[in-house]
Order: structure tokens, then sequence, then C-alpha cells
């Protein structure tokens, strides 16, 4: 039989390496951080937006109609009247390569100019509309 007396054998502690995790945590940060900074409002046009319970804010580059509370109507930041939003509205997407357009009607507004500007979005050849609300 071997004795072991005089000898001791020394045994690596078991360790988690937390570089990886940091370098992942870190990672994250900066594209928080990145991501953050893209988001922006259509072109600073002052629209009180109706709230919803369910909204969801996401950052839009798509052609975006605003009616502001005057019954005035913009695209891409550009004061148009509905004679013309047809055709302003085709040029958008001819230029984003969306054919999803984007409606911010101020809560002021009537229904029916809502619904008026809704038809000359989808005349204007649009295959979906999303309506902006407050969150």
């Amino acid at each position: 039989m071997r004795e072991s007396r005089g000898r001791s054998r020394l045994r690596a502690r078991p360790s988690i390496d937390l570089t990886p995790m940091v370098d992942v945590v870190f990672l994250l940060v900066i594209f928080f951080m990145v991501s953050t900074t893209f988001i922006t409002m259509e072109s600073g046009l002052p629209v009180d937006l109706p709230s919803a319970q369910t909204s969801v804010t996401e950052p839009s580059t798509l052609p975006t109609v605003t009616i502001t509370k005057d019954e005035s109507i913009f695209i891409g930041g550009a004061q148009v009247s509905q004679a013309q939003l047809v055709d302003a509205v085709r040029k958008q997407m001819a230029s984003s390569g969306y054919t999803t357009v984007v409606l911010r009607a101020d809560a002021s507004v009537p229904h029916g100019l809502v619904v008026t500007v809704m038809d000359l979005i989808k005349q204007a050849g649009a295959k979906r509309l999303a309506i902006a609300t407050g969150g």
C-alpha cells in the first residue's frame, strides 16, 4: 500500500471566469445606447396623438402623413393639400421603397377628415396603413 502522508495534493479550486459575461454585458450596453440614438419623431410637428392602452413605440423610417390640429396635412415635413396628397405619397413610397404609410393625426381632428386622408393614402398605392398613437 502506498502511503501519502508526506505529500499534500494541491487541488485547483473551481472558479467561474467572468470575463466573457462582462464582455457580453458591455456589448449589450453599447448596442442599446447606439440604438436609442436613432429613435426620432416625425419632423417635430406638434400633434396631440390619441392615446391607446396597447400602443407600442417604434422608430419609423416609413413615409409619414401628419394631420395637425388646424387640419393641415403634411408629408415628409412639407404641407400638401388633399389634391396633392396622392402624388406626394406615391413619391415618398417610391423614394423610401416602403408600401406602408404611417398616419399621425391630432386627437381633435374630425373623424371624417382622417377617413378621407386614409382613403387618399390607399389610392396612392399603399398596401398597409399604420395609425400612430400616443403612449
